[in-house]
């Protein structure tokens, strides 16, 4: 009774995987589908499809929230305000290590610039890939904060984006996420199949001893 629940459930697995396939198929297997600018002007339509943008200025870290698993931290995610080639303020979230060094080092340039102790900005524009979608309420209010602090606001003709471009994943981690969902059921099955097969020679062996 216990292989077939596990069997059952192993089944269930299966059919998850297949879901989490479907639905996230662009970001397993489909390409760039739009730069940022195209997409925060109709995030919907380009919902769970990868994003690209060539970051070029970065005004500061404004938020930083961390996961945790039994209070020991098991993530970080860092989000910056990116100072657009049009002028337009935007929101952009990392989580590797690599990238918030990139963004510091971009930040401290972009400082330089704007001080008048350099002509231009003495970094490579880098390009970054993620996903579109809206701020978290609590990222949303030190975005909003961070703004009115630096006088960066509509009426000082500033453009200001809200639509967050999310860099925490990448098609490798959605590729792990997936293949996990995938050898829950696998081993469940596995499992079950296993224990039929004793259960069925454990009745044979028994059978030697019965009666002809």
């Amino acid at each position: 009774m216990r292989k077939a629940r596990l069997l059952i459930i192993s089944f269930l697995c299966l059919a998850l995987f297949g879901a989490a396939v479907f639905f996230l198929r662009n970001l397993l297997f489909g390409g760039i589908a739009a730069t940022y600018e195209e997409a925060a002007l109709n995030k919907d339509a380009y919902k769970d499809q990868w994003i690209t943008y060539d970051v070029v200025a970065c005004l500061g870290e404004y938020a930083e929230a961390t996961e945790t698993h039994y209070f020991i931290p098991t993530g970080h995610e860092y989000y910056y305000l990116i100072w657009m080639e049009d002028g337009s303020i935007m929101p952009l979230s990392v989580s590797k290590k690599a990238d918030k060094e990139y963004l510091d080092a971009l930040y401290d340039a972009t400082c330089d610039y704007l001080d008048g102790k350099t002509k231009m900005i003495e970094m490579e524009p880098r390009t970054f890939v993620g996903v579109v979608k809206s701020q978290e309420s609590e990222a949303l209010s030190y975005y909003n904060g961070t703004l009115a602090s630096n006088g960066i606001t509509v009426t000082a003709g500033y453009t200001i984006r809200y639509e967050l471009l999310d860099c925490t994943m990448n098609r490798t981690d959605y590729l792990l996420l997936v293949g996990a969902c995938m050898f829950i059921p696998v081993l469940g099955i596995a499992v079950a199949v296993v224990g039929f097969k004793k259960k069925s020679k454990k009745v044979e062996g028994e059978q030697a001893y019965l009666p002809k």
